[in-house]
């Protein structure tokens, strides 16, 4: 939307948007739950259940960097929000998880972070960067909650398989922390999304932790 939100930007819908949108209404009624003054936040009942049904037999499969990142983010706070007993689909962190691993095998397979700056788009590959950190924690996560996740059930599997990606991370970031890397055109042509996404990988924590 436009900053005063009088008229569509983008007037298609991204792949994940009514996933995104789930788990962001279902973060703000959780919240809410937890305030004191409740009565000052809004109901989002209807929102949530709106984005469920958008949600329903949706297939959430990709190889695109910036789009497993959301689906890894999305993993970690899918099970946050089991953990503060706020969500009640637990089967989704499952289908999140089965997503991103196929796609993460294709775009390992591309050898896509042997290219040079100038074929390489920044702020996607820190996407990526930033989900598998949230796997990282999302294993941790679960091995604290042994009663809300089995621990010899499918999710740590499904984590182990993904954390073999993770020095995918720490190539990333290295690569774009790098000022050479940083005077190409891909870089300097959408550079304040590419240094946000550049400190938010570096810090993850001030973006996954509620």
């Amino acid at each position: 939307m436009s900053i005063d939100l009088s008229y569509p930007l983008v007037t298609s819908m991204g792949h994940h948007d009514p996933l995104d949108g789930l788990i962001t209404y279902t973060q703000l009624q959780a919240a809410a739950d937890n305030d004191g003054e409740k009565s000052a936040w809004p109901d989002l009942s209807a929102e949530i259940a709106d984005m469920a049904g958008m949600c329903e037999g949706q297939s959430w499969a990709t190889d695109d960097p910036l789009g497993m990142g959301d689906l890894l983010c999305n993993s970690f706070k899918v099970a946050q929000l089991i953990v503060s007993g706020n969500f009640e689909r637990s089967v989704l962190l499952e289908v999140l998880l089965d997503a991103v691993l196929p796609g993460l095998e294709t775009y390992a397979s591309r050898k896509s972070l042997w290219l040079p700056a100038d074929y390489r788009l920044a702020f996607r590959e820190l996407g990526l960067s930033l989900g598998l950190h949230a796997a990282e924690r999302l294993q941790a996560l679960i091995l604290r909650h042994p009663d809300l996740f089995k621990k010899n059930g499918p999710l740590p599997a499904r984590i182990k398989n993904l954390l073999h990606y993770t020095p995918m991370a720490e190539s990333i970031e290295t690569f774009w922390l790098d000022s050479e890397n940083r005077e190409s055109g891909t870089w300097t042509e959408h550079q304040d999304i590419n240094m946000v996404m550049l400190a938010t990988s570096l810090a993850p924590d001030a973006y996954l932790l509620l």
